[in-house]
């Protein structure tokens, strides 16, 4: 999937970091942690974030997983 919009050149320089150092990642994905980190979100969050996804780690092997806190049930 083709991001909307092209990459800056920041953006390239890291996309381009994260390939060498031997990640594949696709872009859009990409932008979505890039985002995520220029918003100040703690890396610890986006890791355990991307781990989640993946399938690894306790939150996703645990059932209750899902109700663990997060930044949007902080409020309310």
């Amino acid at each position: 999937m083709a991001p909307s919009t092209p990459l800056t050149q920041e953006q390239q320089n890291v996309l381009e970091l994260t390939q060498l150092a031997g990640l594949d990642i696709r872009e859009d994905v990409f932008l979505i942690i890039f985002e995520l980190m220029q918003s100040d979100v703690a890396p610890m969050l986006v890791l355990q974030l991307l781990k989640s996804l993946a399938g690894v780690g306790p939150e996703a092997t645990s059932p209750a997983g899902s109700s663990r806190s997060g930044p949007s049930e902080t409020g309310a």
